[in-house]
């Protein structure tokens, strides 16, 4: 389906998970299993009651068709079957089918998982060539639902690898096909991600490796409850992609990574604010953090976009390290925009007050724009005061960035004629900053607010 289907349509399914001498959710008794003479991976049968899945499929065991928790279900025997977490269960398409866990051959191997009918092998589901790093250690769980909103049920396994204490989790998703599912087709760029199976006797699942790799970047493959809910993130995680992150994702990013951008200075540190504002016309809000104070006024600052990745970009900027950066805590900026094949353009009039001696005293007006994730400030005019003699009478001399001469007057109205002069159309913008100090110590949806108070603050026109 579209991606709006996609996000919208929350149908209400039962979620069927099982975990190696675990709860994942619901407290379930383990699965009773028949031993098979003979064979050595049936577990014994001190466990208790047959599993009952959360979607309603009973949970049976390794065997040769033998019975299993006395119900008189037929479990198939499949070589090197895992049967703690092999089950029968109802998938579209198929009916009543059994999933079979099945070890894997080798130790730097993967396990496969197969959908056994009428004693048959009737399908197996997709493999990709990339075998995750480490010994295979486990099967932990495996689920049954409609994960990704389409109306038909998928299959989540989460597997585990390493050695000893150091073990991770990893999730092998299996979404079937549906001629409705257009998610690929919006995202052509992910095509090289989707691993299809093949089958001649009933639907078809894929896996999307590039959701497996976001599961686990975004630590959720612990336990199922974890990912149960992802989908609508990860579909939000994908859009960025294409440019179309939602401003909301953006700032909680930003709320996640705090750490990184509040860290402060040893000097400059007097005045240590945040704002978020719209400096481009990208639909991608700049975070900006600036510092300053120190003898000479001087200001340093950072700013951050989220990038198409969904990660946290530092921009570059023109600023040369060691100088003082234009002085933009402040209520409210000039602006002046430009229109051209390129986009808008928004620049954005700063100063700059630098105490270059005890009696000499340096003004400087220059421009900001964002444009292609880099900060370029423009250079328009500077005013340089020295009080001299003993009356300590001001000295003023102005200049242009041609190098021209300007009177104190020409120099306070330079940007205005600079930029009147292109026709560009003049705005004001309006900024909400705060002090960084009030991020300290608070959780990540009370520095999302922050964030957004300071976002919904900036306005410009």
């Amino acid at each position: 389906m579209k991606k709006a289907g996609i996000i919208l349509l929350m149908a209400v399914l039962f979620f069927g998970i099982t975990g190696c001498g675990k709860s994942d959710g619901e407290i379930v008794a383990e699965p009773q299993w028949e031993s098979v003479d003979g064979e050595n991976n049936s577990p014994n049968t001190d466990n208790g009651g047959a599993l009952e899945n959360m979607d309603g499929a009973a949970a049976s065991g390794a065997g040769n068709e033998k019975e299993a928790g006395g119900d008189g279900t037929k479990v198939p025997f499949v070589e090197g079957m895992i049967p703690e977490q092999s089950f029968e269960t109802e998938l579209d398409g198929w009916g009543k089918v059994f999933f079979a866990s099945v070890m894997p051959q080798g130790e730097s191997g993967t396990p496969e998982f197969m959908l056994i009918k009428n004693g048959e092998t009737v399908y197996t589901f997709p493999e990709t060539s990339i075998s995750p790093e480490g010994k295979f250690e486990a099967v932990s769980a495996v689920a049954f639902q409609d994960y990704n909103k389409d109306g038909k049920k998928d299959v989540i396994v989460l597997t585990e690898y390493g050695s000893g204490e150091n073990r991770r989790s990893e999730a092998m998703v299996f979404l079937q096909e549906n001629s409705d599912n257009m998610f690929y087709l919006d995202h052509p760029e992910l095509k090289d991600y989707k691993v299809d199976g093949k089958t001649e006797t009933g639907p078809s699942f894929y896996r999307d490796t590039f959701l497996e790799e976001y599961l686990s970047r975004q630590k959720l493959t612990e336990r199922m409850a974890d990912l149960s809910d992802s989908w609508v993130d990860y579909v939000d995680y994908a859009d960025s992609l294409a440019g179309s992150f939602s401003t909301e994702r953006q700032i909680k990013i930003f709320a996640e990574n705090r750490a990184v951008w509040m860290e402060g200075m040893d000097y400059a540190n007097d005045v240590f604010q945040f704002t978020v504002a719209g400096l481009s016309n990208d639909g991608r809000p700049v975070l900006i953090v600036s510092n300053q104070g120190g003898t000479g006024i001087y200001t340093y600052s950072n700013f951050y976009k989220i990038d198409k990745k969904g990660e946290l970009q530092k921009l570059k900027t023109s600023f040369q390290e060691g100088d003082s950066q234009p002085d933009i805590i402040g209520e409210s900026m000039t602006v002046y925009s430009s229109f051209s094949a390129e986009g808008i353009k928004n620049h954005f009039i700063v100063y700059d007050l630098i105490r270059d001696s005890p009696v000499t005293y340096l003004e400087r007006v220059s421009s900001l724009c964002v444009s292609d994730d880099f900060v370029l400030e423009t250079p328009l005019a500077s005013l340089r005061t020295v009080y001299e003699g003993e009356g300590h009478s001001a000295h003023i001399t102005g200049e242009d960035c041609g190098g021209n001469a300007l009177t104190k007057e020409e120099y306070e109205n330079f940007a205005d004629t600079y930029y009147g002069n292109m026709g560009l159309t003049k705005k004001r913008a309006v900024f909400k900053w705060i002090d960084v100090k009030t991020l300290e110590g608070i959780s990540g949806e009370e520095a999302e607010k922050l964030l957004t108070e300071a976002y919904e603050g900036f306005s410009m026109e």
